[in-house]
């Protein structure tokens, strides 16, 4: 499925986040929400966020520059970040935060079928694997920040003619 522009196919962070929402939310059964916001603060609650890291070598020609013989970057490295915060003040979440976050390590492990191409229509998942993970308890939060390593193609349909 081509990009309906070269900025939404490089709009990498929107399509990513929007994927993970939808298959988060069903599988944890509480409220997600992309990039950090702070205009809800629902707790239990899962934020999700996508960071870019570098690219890789050029690996193909594609027509995304000034002539068609252009070198653009196909293959891509970043960070997904996964939030989740429960608020000890309100009966139960402190001592279910830790089973939140064991259910979204679980469901991302095992997440390869929903990173497919109807969550991520210009993307190819190459693998998403677990990285640094840290704990804080903020007043009556508690916050745990995982952080998954990704990497990834722009499928080869995905440019926009």
């Amino acid at each position: 499925m081509a990009a309906s522009s070269i900025e939404d196919l490089l709009n990498f962070e929107g399509h990513f986040e929007t994927a993970a929402v939808t298959f988060l939310n069903t599988e944890t059964g509480i409220d997600v929400f992309e990039t950090v916001t702070e205009t809800d603060l629902t707790t239990p609650r899962l934020e999700v966020r996508f960071e870019m890291d570098e690219s890789e070598d050029f690996t193909s020609l594609r027509e995304g520059g000034a002539a068609p013989t252009t070198e653009d970057f196909t293959d891509y490295m970043g960070a997904f970040i996964v939030r989740v915060i429960t608020d000890n003040a309100v009966g139960g979440q402190a001592t279910n935060h830790a089973t939140y976050r064991a259910k979204c390590r679980k469901i991302l492990l095992y997440s390869g079928t929903n990173w497919d191409g109807t969550t991520l229509p210009y993307y190819d998942l190459k693998w998403l694997r677990p990285g640094a993970c840290s704990y804080l308890a903020d007043e009556d939060f508690n916050i745990t920040e995982m952080v998954w390593n990704v990497k990834f193609a722009i499928r080869d349909d995905a440019w926009p003619s």
